[in-house]
Order: C-alpha cells, then structure tokens, then sequence
C-alpha cells in the first residue's frame, strides 16, 4: 500500500486553487486592460479621422467657396441697385456693367457641382454656406459615422471587466494569506483517507504560519507577508496601467476638440471679418464720391448724377454687411451641419478656458497613473529580491539573514505607499 500514489491535502489544493485563481486573474485582466487600450487608440483614431474631416471641409466651404461667392452676391446685389441708374449717366452704366460681368463671368467660371455652379444655394441676402457645409458632410458617411465617444465607452466597457478581474485576483491573494493563517481540522491530520490511499500534507506552495513550529512562526508569517507581495503588487500595475491609458486617450482627445473648435473658428470668422471689411470699405465709397464729386468742378447735372450713385453706394453697403452677416452666420442644426461641427463653429474662442482646463487635467491624471505604475513596478522588483531572501534565510541557520526580506518587504511597501500619494 505505502507504493500506492499520494493524494494531496486540502490544503495543499486549496493553495493550487489560490494561485491558480490569482495567474487566471492577472492574465485575464491583463487581456481585459489590453482590448479597452485597443479601444482608447482607437477612439482616438476615430477622433482624428473625423475632425480632420471637419476642418478640411470648413475650410474649403469658408476658405475657397465663400469668398468668390460673396464677391458674385456682392456684385449681384450693386448690380441690381444701379441698374436704374444706368441711363442716367456713364458712371453709373459703368459700374453696373463691371459689377454685372463680373457675376457673370464669375459664375460662368464655376463648376456644375461647386458652390456658384449650384443655384439652390443662392438666397435673397447670399448664398446658405451652412447648407453647403452640410451637404459636403453628408457626402462622406463613412467619416461622419464614425462615434469615437462610443468606441471609447467600450474600452470602458473592457476597463470595468479588467478591475474586476484585478478584485477577483486581489480577493484571492486576501484568501490565502487568510488561508495560511487558519488551522488545521483535527480530522485533516489523519495519515491516510478511509480507503488507505496515503495524503500527502509536507508541500507548502505558500507559506504556512498555521501549521509551523512554535519557534519559526514568526519567521514563516514573514515568509507569507513576503510572498503575497509578488502576487498583489502587479495587479496593482496592471490597474494603473489601464488607468494611464484611459487619461492619455481622453487627453488626445480634448485636445483634438479643442484644435478643431480654434481651427473652424478661425475659418468662419476670418470669412466673416473680410466680408465686414468689404462691407466697411462699400461703405466708405459714398462720401469719396461725394467728394470727388465737389472737387472736380464738374456740371451740376454730372454731381446730381454722382449724389445718386453715393445714395446707391450707402445701400449697396447695409446690403454688403447684411450678406456678410448672412453667409459667415454661425450654423446650426436646423441646417442639417453635424451637431458636433455645430457646437465647435458656436463656442467663442474666449470660452475655450473650461476645455483647455479639462485637457489637462486629463493629461495630470495620466501622469499620475504612469508615475503610479513605474513605482508599483519598482516595489514588485523589490518584493521579489524580498522573496529570493525570505527562501534563502533558512538556509543561512541565522535570525540575522530574517532583517534582509524583511528589510525588502518593508522598502516594497513604502515605494506602494509612495505611488498612491
């Protein structure tokens, strides 16, 4: 019967357990970790992709749509205003018709599929930019679809199943140095099971403070302390790890916003401010002509037909700033622009502190963790020199040897304790 294979104790397999649930956990959330890591660049992609998409869509709405196109409502809107004075003097039939070639010519120029080519942009006070930016959006789906706020709650989704395989492995290091600590059942000491087959009961995976001499109890209890280090201090990494990854994405990603609202706001309101310039510059038109008219000594018939053509010259203005006004408007969404372009081209560039201040803190909280991972890491390095000392002490038959892990053990827990403060 004693050639008979040994069984092992409870014991003993309920340390096997222990350890194999903890390595299940740790490898579990380390994949889990990864998947929502995969998930964050991936927003942050997304993010990337679709603003782009943005700016470079405003920009060439606002940047080389708009101007000829204000140019041609311009010349449109003064046309029609001197085209009853256009018997009454050469100035006046002079004006019209470079203001009406210009349309024209301008709008003879255009593509079919452009701006001025299309006839169902053009309105009473210009021609609906907002629209045309929309229609442009509506062209490319497959970067307007993209949701990088749902690409990144899923990497939450994946976050959230990671801490709870890191609660899990946390849990089952708790169990065992719990474990190691519970005596024996008087029934468990028994040499062998009822049917004869011997238990095997002398192979301690972790340390046993329960089951140790009297004189070494201490020194085993050490041991365990040591021992569990290894296993929960990398759970702990794996955590701030994902943390780190989490911030960093979101940090990316204020920061994209945050470009693309100064950029698109930078495009409408550079068109809008040379449009009010123009406007101004119309503006100032009716009192040079005026002028001239005086200083030139001409007939009183020509400066009456001057005096008509600076009245035209004051409306032609209100209209210039009314068509400014009108085309560099800020869009919305009864425009049918995407939302998000909506709320970027909206926010006034003076407003922009609250994102800057989110931006970094993002970027602080992602510091924070690497910081909190690298020195989890140093503390794991120091548990496990602790440990090769805690194997060897024994050896060394010297209470003196039991200083070195215990001296590593307490070091580990201070670099922890360092890297939560």
């Amino acid at each position: 019967m004693s050639g008979r294979p040994r069984r092992l104790s409870v014991r003993i397999r309920t340390q096997i357990a222990l350890l194999s649930l903890v390595v299940a956990a740790a490898l579990l959330a380390t994949w889990q970790f990864g998947e929502a890591s995969g998930a964050y660049q991936d927003a942050v992609r997304q993010q990337i992709k679709r603003q782009t998409a943005v700016v470079e869509d405003a920009r060439f709405v606002y940047g080389e749509e708009g101007p000829p196109a204000f140019t041609v409502a311009v010349a449109e809107t003064r046309a029609e205003r001197l085209r009853p004075l256009r018997n009454d003097g050469r100035p006046a039939a002079s004006e019209y018709a470079v203001a009406a070639q210009t349309a024209f010519q301008l709008h003879r120029a255009a593509r079919p599929d452009s701006l001025l080519g299309n006839s169902t942009y053009r309105q009473d006070l210009g021609y609906d930019l907002p629209r045309r930016l929309a229609d442009i959006q509506t062209g490319s789906p497959d970067l307007y679809g993209l949701d990088p706020g749902a690409t990144l709650q899923r990497g939450d989704s994946w976050s959230v199943a990671g801490r709870v395989s890191v609660a899990v492995g946390a849990a089952g290091v708790l169990a065992a140095l719990c474990a190691a600590n519970v005596l024996r059942p008087h029934r468990w000491q028994q040499a062998r099971t009822p049917s004869g087959r011997r238990v095997l009961r002398d192979l301690d995976i972790i340390p046993q403070p329960a089951i140790a001499p009297a004189g070494r109890r201490r020194a085993v209890l050490l041991h365990l302390v040591v021992f569990v280090l290894p296993l929960l201090l990398p759970l702990g990494q794996i955590l701030a790890a994902g943390n780190e990854q989490r911030a960093l994405a979101e940090a990316a990603r204020d920061d994209i916003r945050l470009s693309t609202s100064i950029s698109l706001q930078l495009h409408r309101t550079a068109f809008l401010s040379n449009s009010l310039v123009a406007a101004k510059v119309a503006e100032l038109q009716a009192p040079a002509r005026e002028l001239a008219a005086l200083d030139t000594g001409i007939g009183p018939g020509a400066a009456h037909h001057e005096q008509r053509m600076a009245a035209v010259e004051r409306v032609v203005a209100r209209d210039t700033e009314a068509i400014a006004r009108y085309m560099g408007r800020p869009p919305t969404r009864a425009d049918g622009v995407d939302p998000q372009t909506v709320t970027a081209m909206a926010q006034d560039l003076r407003d922009l502190s609250a994102a800057q201040a989110e931006q970094h803190r993002q970027v602080n909280l992602a510091d924070s963790a690497g910081r909190r991972s690298l020195y989890l890491s140093a503390a794991t390095s120091l548990a496990v020199v602790a440990e090769i000392l805690a194997v060897a002490a024994p050896a060394a038959r010297s209470r003196g040897w039991r200083w070195w892990p215990a001296a590593c053990a307490v070091l580990s827990v201070a670099v922890t304790a360092a890297a939560y403060l």
